[in-house]
């Protein structure tokens, strides 16, 4: 289930139905063998084992038996539904743009993104426009705390140079 790969907006949706598919009796078998874009929206595959255990829709729902087939189409259907509202590459509220194999679901800043997964492999492209901008939120997420460690080794290099024996 680990080798699962997507783009960066929906791995919690993945998550969500993986962990759901957790809790499924281990006599099933039940595993996520693949996530997929089609039309837009999240589309799993699954690999199970039925056993002997009759697929049993003429049967009112208070009597039927609890069956994997089932158990996928509600995972499936649940992830699908919270990807159309989902951004796919950075997981916040988007809409479907476009329709047929081009359609994608994308918030206001990613709309220009045409393949979610190629573009979420670039780590400054994820969250940031360019490395400037991704060094400037860094510095000013860890700025104090740079030049506390800038100190910090000042303090060391000058101790260094000290012939005493006591040291920190």
């Amino acid at each position: 289930m680990s080798g699962i790969t997507g783009a960066n907006g929906w791995k919690h949706i993945l998550d969500d139905a993986l962990a759901e598919a957790a809790m499924l009796p281990a006599e099933w078998c039940f595993e996520i063998t693949r996530a997929e874009r089609v039309d837009g929206a999240l589309k799993l595959s699954a690999t199970y084992v039925s056993g002997d255990v009759p697929l049993d829709d003429y049967l009112p729902p208070e009597r039927k038996l609890p069956h994997p087939f089932r158990s996928l189409l509600r995972i499936r259907e649940k992830a699908r539904a919270k990807s159309l509202s989902t951004c796919e590459c950075c997981g916040r509220p988007g809409r479907l743009i476009d329709a047929g194999l081009s359609a994608r679901v994308r918030c206001v800043q990613h709309g220009y993104v045409v393949d979610a997964a190629e573009w979420s492999r670039d780590p400054v492209r994820f969250m940031f426009d360019s490395t400037e901008e991704a060094m400037q939120h860094f510095v000013w997420d860890y700025g104090d705390g740079l030049d506390a460690m800038q100190e910090l080794q000042a303090a060391t290099d000058k101790d260094a140079g000290d012939d005493d024996e006591t040291k920190h």
